[in-house]
């Protein structure tokens, strides 16, 4: 039997949720997964609580927080982010940029304050993001934490990658003053003093849990693995067959231009040279609560695989309560790295053995692993005209594309749910969508 919907929605992450809560009418979220959430979802583990990779809330967007905060019923924990810097055996405040001088090695102190001096001015602009470092902070700073740390971090030659991204993402250094804004609807990056948030009780998870009795309907496990944008059809896994008046996919576009039927294979091609991160994230649960406040830790050492260790239980008073506390190592996965997986978990423990935050091996009691096949959109040169192209295709057949891969950005939660609250308000009234009673129905409005 086939049934019709005025909105189809594929994927019940930040932004698919948003959209369908913007639009509500006759719309629908078919999500692939047993739980909504996307990257957000939670793993929860003998009372320790797991997200993937780390979150916290943060945003410049006040609509996106008002709406969050009304959600979860005002049970938002806010604190101040507590994030540090390992480099040549020490732990300094986060980012490395703004604190090299907190480091006992007055040669490499020396080395990153001459570098800085030599920093000139954005004219003309950096060709890639290897040039962008070096000219921001100079070859100190770029030799010893910046250069190391991206490399690890993006598993490949940074030369490769453009800077468009870098404005939202890299702090300022030192003796550049800058604020993460909760009120301009312009994202910059993460500092010292940064306010982060996390729901009350739970994981990260519960943020988007929250949307699910706002939304007109939701069908887990439900894989869209077809659509035919003549027809106006959508074909899930188990052979259940959708109708709908327009489409919003948050599917991985490389994924999508596979599903659906008709794309030009000149335009197929080009989405399989859109470039991405792939992540092993190792998952430790110990004996007992941990004395430290510290909710991350970033490293360019070599010896330690991860370039991110967050302390999850750190997150909000509730999973410090907890008797068992987690612990997650994002590891990434490219084609210019090297990984022994096996050797992760307990390279992890030793490292946080020797900086005394476990007490020994034995303070570890399980441990497991997510492996993240889309972990971070990687900025090529050649994105920005593939993904164009690719958009204007689809949407040209009703179709949208949203979401950290569906349109291949860098985006956070926060700035997914806006996207996806806009593009829900433009297509609420560009299809004339009912006003939310069930069986509500419209018509395109061109």
């Amino acid at each position: 039997m086939t049934r019709p919907v005025n909105g189809l929605i594929v994927g019940a992450g930040p932004s698919g949720l948003a959209v369908a809560y913007a639009l509500q009418g006759s719309t629908l979220v078919l999500e692939k997964e047993a739980r909504v959430g996307g990257l957000c979802r939670s793993i929860v583990h003998d009372g320790g609580v797991f997200d993937i990779g780390g979150h916290s809330f943060h945003t410049p967007h006040p609509e996106v927080y008002e709406l969050v905060t009304q959600l979860l019923g005002g049970q938002l924990f806010e604190q101040q982010r507590d994030a540090r810097v390992f480099s040549y055996g020490s732990l300094i405040p986060y980012p490395f940029q703004k604190f090299y001088d907190r480091l006992p090695l007055p040669e490499v102190v020396r080395e990153c304050e001459e570098g800085l001096r030599q920093t000139g001015s954005d004219d003309p602009p950096p060709r890639n993001f290897e040039e962008f470092i070096v000219r921001k902070f100079g070859p100190g700073i770029a030799k010893h934490f910046m250069l190391p740390y991206n490399r690890k971090l993006w598993a490949r030659d940074v030369s490769e990658i453009s800077c468009e991204w870098t404005r939202e993402r890299v702090a300022a250094p030192k003796g550049k003053s800058e604020r993460f804004s909760t009120s301009d609807g312009e994202r910059k990056p993460l500092q010292a003093d940064t306010s982060v948030g996390y729901p009350v009780t739970g994981g990260f998870e519960e943020i988007y849990r929250a949307f699910v009795p706002h939304v007109p309907g939701i069908e887990r496990n439900s894989e869209v693995t077809e659509i035919l944008p003549e027809e106006r059809l959508a074909r899930t896994a188990d052979g259940r067959i959708f109708t709908w008046d327009f489409l919003v996919s948050t599917m991985p576009l490389r994924i999508l231009t596979e599903v659906v039927r008709g794309v030009p294979s000149e335009l197929r091609e080009q989405s399989r040279c859109l470039d991405y991160l792939s992540l092993r994230v190792e998952m430790l649960l110990t004996r007992r609560p941990l004395d430290t406040p510290i909710q991350r830790i970033y490293t360019a050492e070599r010896e330690i695989p991860a370039h991110k260790i967050v302390l999850n239980h750190n997150s909000s008073d509730h999973l410090r309560r907890q008797p068992h506390h987690a612990i997650m190592a994002e590891v990434s996965l490219g084609p210019g790295k090297g990984v022994e997986v096996e050797q992760i978990a307990p390279k992890t423990i030793d490292f946080l053995c020797d900086l005394n935050i476990l007490e020994s091996r034995g303070d570890i009691i399980w441990k497991s692993h997510i492996d993240v096949h889309f972990g971070y959109p990687v900025y090529t040169h050649e994105r920005p005209g593939i993904v164009a192209e690719i958009k204007d295709w689809l949407s040209s057949r009703d179709i949208y594309t949203l979401g950290r891969f569906g349109e291949w950005e860098y985006i956070n939660s926060d700035r997914c749910v806006m996207k996806g609250l806009a593009l829900g308000k433009q297509l609420r009234e560009r299809y004339e969508i009912g006003d939310g009673r069930p069986g509500a129905t419209g018509s395109p409005s061109r």
